[in-house]
């Protein structure tokens, strides 16, 4: 049984629910593991449970923005949730930190800090953060530390890009951490600025969703889960295309128009998703944004 057989009896009992309530169920995240995502989450696992050893292997998750990469780093750490025993010492096999807006040491170690929910004060010096931060990651058994977002590193000038590359391959080394950095195809050029640190990088591409059979599996999957009355036909040709265009190949824009238009056929009660009723929610591209903004 698939995790969307587990979910469809939640969708039809949602049926019964107020209009508003409907609404709140419509907008909830639902994982959807598609064939792409699963191969993420091997390559993740087989990083977890790689050996310590002097040189750690490090992935990188590369994808356009709202292609899916922040979801399949979310999925991972629920697969692998902290774990504390009644007198027995907690354990948080993944760590996930955002990296900060530019590669600033300080701030890393206190986005690090912050995601091990750890007190600590700004004002504290570089070395103190960073002795504090490998300490509890040892004393939480860490085996893995996620870093999304690690195109910002590009908004330094060359010596502080240089200089964080640095201590990320220090803290790889020093803790035997297998690292795995997510951001846009900018990451690639980020991480290449340390040719030894690049080379220790695995990609793991998200390309752009073509409109193809995979496509349209991928919305066969997301009408399952829609609290719809009747029917979307969601990979007709004609909601295909359309449902192509409007997201821009992007899984995350897939799912917003979805949310979206399925509010609307819920307070119109036409109860299903159509061609025309895509035209009426108003959606933007992503890669539009600027035309938009100019015409205003």
């Amino acid at each position: 049984m698939s995790e969307l057989d587990h979910l469809e009896p939640f969708v039809r009992s949602a049926m019964s629910l107020s209009t508003e309530e409907r609404i709140t169920f419509a907008q909830q995240d639902r994982w959807i593991g598609h064939t792409k995502a699963q191969e993420a989450l091997r390559s993740l696992s087989d990083l977890l449970t790689h050996p310590r050893t002097v040189r750690m292997p490090n992935l990188l998750l590369v994808g356009e923005s709202g292609n899916g990469k922040t979801t399949i780093i979310e999925r991972f750490r629920e697969l692998h949730p902290v774990v504390s025993q009644p007198g027995g010492e907690p354990s948080m096999p993944v760590v996930v930190m955002g990296m900060p807006s530019e590669p600033v040491e300080a701030r890393f170690w206190t986005e690090l800090l912050l995601a091990l929910k750890i007190a600590h004060r700004d004002t504290d010096p570089v070395q103190r953060k960073m002795n504090q931060a490998h300490s509890i990651l040892t004393y939480v058994q860490c085996r893995m530390l996620v870093i999304d977002e690690i195109h910002n590193i590009l908004y330094g000038h060359a010596r502080q890009q240089r200089h964080f590359l640095g201590v990320m391959k220090n803290l790889s080394n020093a803790l035997k951490l297998p690292i795995v950095a997510a951001g846009t195809r900018d990451a690639i050029r980020a991480l290449h600025t340390d040719t030894q640190l690049a080379s220790r990088f695995e990609p793991f591409g998200l390309p752009r969703w073509q409109l193809n059979a995979e496509f349209l599996r991928l919305l066969a999957s997301f009408e399952r889960l829609l609290p719809l009355a009747k029917p979307s036909a969601l990979t007709s040709r004609e909601t295909a295309i359309q449902l192509h265009s409007m997201s821009g190949g992007t899984i995350g824009g897939l799912s917003r128009i979805l949310k979206r238009a399925t509010i609307q056929a819920i307070r119109d009660r036409s109860e299903h998703i159509s061609a025309k009723l895509l035209t009426q929610i108003h959606w933007v591209k992503l890669s539009d944004y600027g035309k938009q903004a100019q015409a205003l």
